[in-house]
This record gives C-alpha cells, structure tokens and sequence, in this order.
C-alpha cells in the first residue's frame, strides 16, 4: 500500500511503486507565453522551489523580481534565469520580517518592473529540528518569516495594487 490508513500518521512507503501507470511530468503544463506581459514577485527566489517557481514563469515570459536577504545569491540566480530565458530577472534585497525593507522593495519592484500581476510568498525559515527541540526564537523566527512575511508582502503590494485598480495571483507557500 502506497500509504497507511486508519489512525496511524500517513507515511509513503519507499518500496512502493511509484508512477506505475503515469510518469512523472516532466515539463510545463501551461503554453508558451502564458506569462507574456506578466510582473510576478517572489519571495526566496534565490534558491529552492523559489528558483524553481522563477524559472518556470521567466521561461512562460514573465519580468520576474525575486527578493530576499542575500543580494549575492539573487544577482546570481537572476543573472543564471535570464540567461536560461532570455527574460529579464531583477533581485531586490528584502527582508521580510521588515515592513519598511518590504515597502522599499514593493517599491523599487513597480519602479524597475512595473506592478506585480502574480505574488509568490515563498520565503522561509527553514531548519531541520524535532519539535521537542525547537526553541522559542527558532519559533519566533519562523513565524516572523512565513507568516508575518506573508502579510506584510501581500498586504503592501496589495495597496499598492488597489490604488491602480488592479488584482494578482497570490500564492503562498
């Protein structure tokens, strides 16, 4: 069985078959251009599923702008996307746990971009710890990230977005 059932914590079984009948997918399942015209900005678009996210919509034509912490890692991921793509990636430094750094990064995101048509609130606090261990500020330090990140990403751009009467894609992860 692929996975337990009853009151017992799901677990996937690594011997299990996996994709017996379906392959993984391997490649976009939107057309080419779907993202034509579009401004998305990401959060933790430097690496991980954030780079990944990146990659998908630049190489779909959308003007990405991913923003986080280390201003190295996104001039380099946003220097390796464009070059893969041919569409432009800008870094902007934020730090999410901010709102001044996140209305300066909105900002400078409308000025180079224009304004976002797709928010992806991917960054994270991530540290592998049992729970048992997992002190009060790894704690605070999470939820500062994720979800007080999150509110202050989409609540800025999301002013931003209602004075010029236009609406996103928000997604948050």
């Amino acid at each position: 069985q692929f996975f337990s059932r009853g009151p017992n914590v799901l677990h996937q079984d690594s011997s299990a078959p996996q994709a017996a009948f379906f392959s993984p997918l391997q490649k976009v399942m939107l057309p080419p251009n779907a993202f034509q015209g579009k401004v998305a900005f990401i959060t933790g678009g430097g690496t991980g599923i954030g780079k990944g996210m990146t990659t998908t919509l630049s190489s779909l034509g959308a003007t990405c702008v991913i923003a986080s912490r280390k201003l190295d890692v996104l001039k380099g991921t946003a220097d390796e996307i464009s070059s893969k793509t041919g569409n432009k990636v800008h870094a902007i430094q934020c730090d999410v746990r901010d709102p001044i750094s996140v209305k300066n990064a909105v900002a400078e995101t409308i000025q180079v971009a224009g304004h976002p048509d797709v928010v992806i609130n991917n960054a994270a606090g991530n540290f592998i710890s049992p729970s048992e261990r997992l002190s009060a500020n790894a704690w605070k330090t999470i939820t500062d990230i994720v979800l007080n990140g999150t509110a202050f990403v989409t609540l800025e751009i999301g002013k931003e977005l209602i004075k010029v009467k236009k609406g996103i894609l928000s997604i948050m992860t």
